[in-house]
């Protein structure tokens, strides 16, 4: 196993959506995807261009990445700037299937969300306030970690009881220079 430092650039994106993911069958979540119906570019390209789409979260932090044989984990501590301080975030996934992203989060603000294209996963959300149910329904994943040192994750999330939202989030790694020239 191997671990090295690597300062994570993390750019996310949020859009309000007019319609329930939680309780929507999977007919319904399919003809989501239907009537959208434009490539990710196109759809990019009118987002941006109708003023649709809010400006996006930038995120630069020092972190690890962590590789096995078998599982990959990208492993950061959370700040005030995210307002989970204390907590700590890694996102991994087996080799074998770099299509199965998990993201686990421990500490005051705790959970377990799956990103798996074309499915839908629930999962309980909890900060030191309330705990919440939680639906992801991942439209996409590319992950070319190890590959170009880039992850994209576009997907639909809802609070039990709240607004959905269409989310994306890209990470991207970048090594950091180490003093004496060895890695962690």
């Amino acid at each position: 196993m191997t671990k090295r430092k690597v300062m994570i650039h993390i750019l996310t994106s949020r859009l309000t959506l007019g319609r329930a993911i939680f309780d929507a069958d999977e007919d319904a979540l399919e003809e989501m995807e239907e009537e959208e119906g434009e490539s990710p570019e196109e759809e990019e390209e009118s987002l941006s261009t109708t003023g649709e789409l809010p400006e996006p979260t930038e995120l630069i932090m020092e972190g690890r990445l962590i590789t096995g044989k078998d599982r990959v984990e990208l492993v950061w501590e959370e700040s005030e700037l995210t307002g989970m301080e204390g907590s700590v975030t890694s996102v991994g996934f087996q080799r074998a299937d770099e299509g199965l992203v998990s993201m686990m989060r421990t500490g005051p603000v705790r959970t377990a969300l799956t990103f798996e294209e074309k499915k839908r996963h629930f999962c309980i959300y909890r900060t030191p306030f309330s705990s919440f149910e939680v639906c992801v329904y991942t439209r996409r994943v590319e992950n070319a970690l190890l590959r170009e040192g880039r992850l994209h994750l576009d997907y639909l999330m809802e609070i039990h009881g709240a607004q959905a939202e269409r989310c994306r989030m890209t990470v991207t790694l970048r090594p950091v220079a180490e003093e004496n020239g060895s890695a962690e």
